[in-house]
């Protein structure tokens, strides 16, 4: 069995920022919410992610998941930078004070065709051996970047047309489509020794069924759901977003829940009671929180608050 101190506990935090609104959306992703919009220029600031990441160890969070998107200059392809990126220097330097401080750097990005305004252009040519080449090139200049990480997170959630709906043009792939597509990504994280790492949407593959008979064990899935759990409600009774994480332990799956204090600032709580108490302990690959919150200046208490409301779930619910 796991101790919970060899298990991950991971943060996640934005470098790139156009994640969710493409350039022609003419509102933003998220209601009232401008920081959701596409941005030409960089938006992370580099003193709020040092801050930020600087307090993490402190409350015992090891992982840092990078969503990197368009923040880094990469020599296969500069033309997805957006003005103010980082250099492949300045990502490396970051890494080193990173590791420096015990966190250990996951590289993201997210190759669900609802969350790719970062590939710019080569968002809308999804099917085409120009996408396939240009997916093999970000993962694999970025694997080199990040020195053959344990992990690599690949996204692929909400492909739907409700996600993209203020779009000017929507994308969904077929369930078969998107398992091609995704195969294909696992194969090249694993070629390099990495561990794929995706969000547990089973329905867009087909079904859970679909999935466990086709996704290699090796790859990991983080569940999300964001909202207030109660105790003792019925497993049929629970959101379908929580049920994920008893069908993907039961399928085999490695799963590191997600939690938030985007909904409920007792979501992390929740969702360790809910663990802890109802699936068996072997598959708890670690807890993420996900914040939600652009690393930006005036969302940096909100990302601290994130960290430390995380921190003392664990506490509370592990003990340690």
């Amino acid at each position: 069995m796991m101790n919970n101190s060899d298990r991950i506990w991971a943060f996640l935090i934005h470098l790139g920022s156009n994640m969710w609104s493409k350039k022609e959306r003419v509102q933003p992703f998220v209601r009232h919410e401008e920081d959701f919009t596409y941005k030409d220029k960089m938006f992370c600031q580099k003193e709020i992610f040092r801050k930020v990441t600087e307090f993490l160890p402190s409350c015992g969070i090891n992982t840092l998941v990078i969503d990197i998107g368009e923040g880094v200059r990469l020599n296969s392809h500069p033309e997805i930078a957006t003005e103010g990126a980082w250099s492949r220097e300045e990502l490396r330097e970051e890494l080193a004070r990173l590791r420096s401080i015990g966190l250990t750097p996951i590289p993201k990005f997210n190759f669900s065709c609802a969350h790719s305004a970062w590939m710019q252009d080569y968002a809308y040519m999804v099917g085409t051996k120009t996408y396939d080449n240009f997916c093999r090139d970000v993962i694999e200049e970025t694997i080199e970047l990040f020195d053959v990480p344990p992990y690599f997170h690949l996204g692929l959630e909400e492909e739907d047309y409700e996600s993209q709906k203020t779009n000017h043009i929507a994308i969904v792939r077929t369930p078969h489509k998107k398992m091609q597509d995704a195969l294909r990504l696992f194969d090249i994280c694993l070629s390099h020794g990495v561990r794929p790492w995706i969000w547990a949407d089973f329905e867009s593959f087909g079904g859970p069924e679909a999935f466990a008979e086709r996704v290699p064990r090796e790859v990991m899935l983080s569940t999300w759901y964001y909202g207030m759990l109660r105790d003792g409600t019925p497993s049929e009774k629970l959101p379908r977003a929580v049920q994920m994480i008893d069908i993907g332990t039961s399928l085999g799956y490695d799963v590191i829940p997600t939690s938030s204090t985007w909904s409920w600032h007792l979501n992390s709580k929740d969702t360790m009671m809910y663990c802890r108490d109802r699936i068996p302990p072997e598959h708890i690959k670690g807890f993420m929180t996900a914040s939600w919150m652009l690393t930006i200046e005036k969302k940096y208490y909100a990302l601290l608050n994130d960290a430390y409301t995380f921190y003392h779930a664990r506490r509370d619910i592990f003990g340690d």
